[in-house]
């Protein structure tokens, strides 16, 4: 019930002493004290009733309301059976925002108390026969197969609440609100993967992060663990300030999300395993030991052309500790999802209007299966100059003209310019996945991703050979990465194939120990006088090799006199016995460097 209510019985003679924006204030309990300080058995929503005795010194009405206000309950209703209510308390509640209500001396607390039980108890029959009725309706949309655009347009008729279905790396599948805005989809991902418990409640503000209302939101669960694969239910408004009848068809509208996501997962079953018969097909003696005309025809089962064009991503993924009903699929669900496009013409995500419906996401054919400890993703395009070049961009012909000056990916810096080869697909779907590392190293479980991407391969004969770069890449992307240890690793670590053209490529075909050995003894002799005579060896060899073996360039950079460069390039060619004039032995102190 609401404050209004209260005052429209004729019988108790309440009166509102502070603004009338209080009048919609909702009551869910009461609770009669006279403690200077009770805010400890408070609750939220209490309509607290008092006798004032408490008030007796300046001061005394500041703390008493303040800790109404600090436990959350919005009601105060004062008793005048010792006088009028002193102006100091009417300050003091227009100060906290509490609303002040004066109870008269003729009517007794226990007659307010009833009377708010007994409308109480008919508003909640009522909202359970509205619950249960909702209830209803959901599952019978659910037994019929209407699937999740029906349940949010019957949600969003039924409750009026603005609520979103997202995936937990921030993609909107569907809702009952406005379109949801990118970054604030991100930043509820990453909320919604950092809460200890859920349903969580959170606030989310920023400059690039247009929040709805006071940016307050209420996260729930779809699905169980593990967290990054599953989905999430974001509803405005925090849940313990909502009337038990919203918070009960929120609960129930997560569930039953949960039951037809899980229908729809059970449902893929069968493209799974026809996923993984194409993977090993195309994996089995580099592509040669199957026939391409077998695999065009296992392709076509699964919806896609044999003569498309397709990127191949195959990625390695690791976590210090996966839990749930699916942790044995987790590493193929998140590159499932990660390989989803953004949708394009739609920059802030689907509108999902309960007029409209939801847009659960585009069908754009996707296989994802493992291949030995690697997932194997085959992303199709659409054909070249048709339906654009990039992955989830629009053509050519319906972007925009570029404007003069350099752009923001300018520079040699940037790891997302095109290089020849890979293609602006390839990049454009790295520069994707870099975007999730925010999101991705908000997990609790320190998840780590390396992945390599290859050129467009147009055609089935070509797959083979896309899946080869693709792992070459990621042996790149292995190396790249920083080592997992105490401190956060970067989380995502991508290379594409016309990246492999590298000295990192070829040290990465060689064994760990014997690159441990090659280092050891090229430069252990060089570490050791460094630390016994403090000489710098190390470091002038670093810069040396740098300024392509000039003794001026090196000494500019180190700021030493020319011949301090030449003592101790001396001093290093009799340690190690090589001679640094020989582009041989600058190549292996090159790549001992290199060496991590």
């Amino acid at each position: 019930m609401r404050v209004r209510d209260l005052l429209d019985v004729p019988g108790l003679g309440l009166r509102l002493l502070t603004d009338v924006s209080g009048v919609d204030r909702v009551i869910r309990h009461v609770y009669t004290t006279d403690l200077p300080d009770p805010s400890r058995y408070l609750t939220r929503g209490d309509l607290v009733l008092t006798g004032m005795i408490w008030c007796r010194e300046p001061g005394d009405a500041d703390r008493f309301v303040r800790a109404l206000a600090r436990a959350g309950a919005g009601v105060l209703g004062a008793g005048e059976a010792l006088g009028e209510v002193k102006p100091e308390v009417i300050e003091a509640c227009a100060r906290h925002g509490i609303t002040l209500l004066a109870v008269p001396a003729e009517t007794s607390f226990a007659a307010v108390t009833d009377e708010v039980g007994r409308r109480l108890n008919g508003d909640r029959a009522t909202e359970m026969t509205r619950v249960l009725g909702r209830r209803r309706l959901l599952l019978s949309a659910v037994a019929e197969g209407a699937g999740l655009d029906a349940m949010f347009r019957l949600m969003g008729r039924e409750i009026g609440a603005e609520c979103w279905l997202l995936t937990a790396t921030g993609r909107v599948v569907g809702g009952t609100g406005p379109s949801l805005p990118t970054p604030l989809a991100l930043r509820l991902a990453g909320e919604y993967l950092r809460a200890d418990r859920l349903p969580a409640a959170v606030r989310v503000s920023g400059p690039q992060v247009p929040a709805a209302g006071d940016g307050k939101y209420s996260l729930y669960a779809v699905g169980g663990e593990p967290r990054i694969t599953s989905w999430f239910l974001a509803c405005a408004g925090h849940e313990h300030d909502w009337a038990h009848e919203l918070r009960e068809s929120v609960a129930e509208l997560a569930a039953d999300a949960a039951l037809e996501r899980a229908r729809l997962d059970a449902g893929r079953a069968g493209d799974r395993k026809l996923a993984e018969a194409i993977i090993t097909m195309l994996a089995s003696e580099g592509g040669e030991g199957a026939a391409p005309a077998e695999i065009a025809s296992l392709m076509r089962a699964a919806g896609l052309p044999p003569e498309g064009r397709y990127l191949v991503a195959a990625m390695n993924a690791e976590a210090d500790r996966m839990t749930g009903p699916n942790a044995d699929r987790w590493r193929s669900d998140l590159a499932e999802e990660l390989a989803v496009p953004p949708v394009t013409g739609k920059a802030e995500g689907p509108k999902a209007g309960p007029e409209t419906g939801p847009e659960i996401g585009p069908e754009i054919g996707t296989i994802v299966a493992p291949l030995g400890d690697q997932i194997v993703t085959l992303v199709p395009l659409p054909p070249e100059g048709l339906g654009g070049d990039r992955v989830g961009h629009p053509p050519r012909s319906q972007q925009l003209p570029a404007e003069p000056g350099p752009g923001p990916l300018e520079g040699p810096e940037s790891p997302d310019v095109p290089r020849a080869g890979a293609g602006p697909a390839a990049h454009a779907l790295a520069s994707r996945l870099r975007e999730a590392q925010p999101v991705l190293e908000s997990d609790r479980s320190r998840i780590r991703l390396t992945i390599g991407i290859s050129a467009p391969a147009e055609g089935v004969a070509a797959l083979a050979g896309a899946l080869h770069e693709a792992r070459s890449a990621l042996r790149l992307a292995a190396i790249r990465a920083p080592a997992a240890g105490p401190a956060p690793a970067s989380a995502v670590s991508v290379v594409t194939s016309d990246e492999v053209a590298s000295h990192e490529l070829l040290l990465a075909s060689v064994p760990g120990s014997v690159l441990r050995s090659f280092r050891e003894r090229l430069l252990d002799p060089l570490l050791a006088y460094d630390e016994r005579h403090r000489a710098e060896l190390l470091p002038t060899l670093r810069e040396f090799l740098a300024c392509s073996g000039s003794w001026n360039a090196c000494a500019a950079t180190m700021y030493v006199h020319v011949n301090t460069v030449r003592y101790r390039i001396r001093r290093i060619e009799e340690l190690t016995g090589r001679d640094l004039s020989r582009l041989d032995d600058q190549v292996d102190f090159f790549l001992a460097l290199r060496i991590h």
